[in-house]
């Protein structure tokens, strides 16, 4: 039976998330613009990358919670059969997710986290795979996910995982060059690094924020 007030307070915090994850991202998008400028100081970029990592973990944290609200919105809408109890599995499930990405952050640049990124990167592939399969096969058949615009945000948020996963190369290359400057070698020489880094991610960076408002244009029309 739907709960009005729970419904709505999904809702809310679902729209909430999705703003924090489009808003997070543009921060991100900026600092990492300072970050490739081989005219700045190491210890001034070295900041700005600081900067990045603290405004990045909000929209990880949207990335987490949104499926997991979202999967219940669709629940309480008869639109994809699942009981209370998978319900509550699933924010289990995310809540566990939530705790390693603020977990890794907090704990950043350590070998701890280092070992345990892994998990994470695991994690997202077999989400991809998974919501990807159901979205693909609810899309040709009718089910499990009933309304063909649930679905369809099912298979963009999987993608939106892939593409996220890809832009964590860039961040790597970045430690890299910053690495290779903390060894003796000169930021001019690193300089070509970091650009043809900053080119890959704003490209992918615009097909990231395309894809968010194709999720939110069917989250608000909801065609048949």
């Amino acid at each position: 039976m739907l709960d009005p007030d729970l419904y709505l307070t999904l809702v809310t915090l679902h729209v909430v998330l999705f703003a924090y994850w489009l808003g997070g991202d543009w921060g991100v998008y900026i600092c990492s613009r300072f970050i490739a400028r081989p005219d700045l100081p190491v210890p001034e970029r070295l900041r700005f990358l600081d900067a990045l990592m603290r405004i990045d973990v909000l929209p990880r944290t949207a990335i987490v919670l949104l499926p997991v609200v979202g999967l219940h919105l669709a629940a309480i809408r008869g639109s994809l059969p699942l009981s209370s109890t998978a319900v509550a599995v699933t924010w289990l499930i995310g809540l566990a997710w939530l705790v390693l990405v603020w977990v890794l952050f907090l704990r950043r640049g350590t070998p701890f986290a280092d070992r345990f990124v892994r998990w994470d990167i695991g994690f997202r592939v077999l989400l991809i795979i998974v919501l990807g399969s159901v979205a693909v096969l609810s899309l040709l058949q009718g089910a499990p996910v009933r309304e063909p615009w649930i679905a369809a945000k099912l298979l963009i948020y999987a993608t939106l995982l892939g593409v996220g996963l890809w832009l964590r190369t860039v961040i790597r290359s970045w430690r890299l060059g910053f690495q290779r400057m903390r060894d003796g070698e000169d930021a001019g020489a690193t300089a070509a690094l970091f650009s043809a880094s900053i080119k890959r991610g704003r490209r992918v960076a615009w097909l990231f924020w395309a894809l968010i408002v194709a999720m939110a244009w069917l989250g608000i029309n909801q065609p048949s």
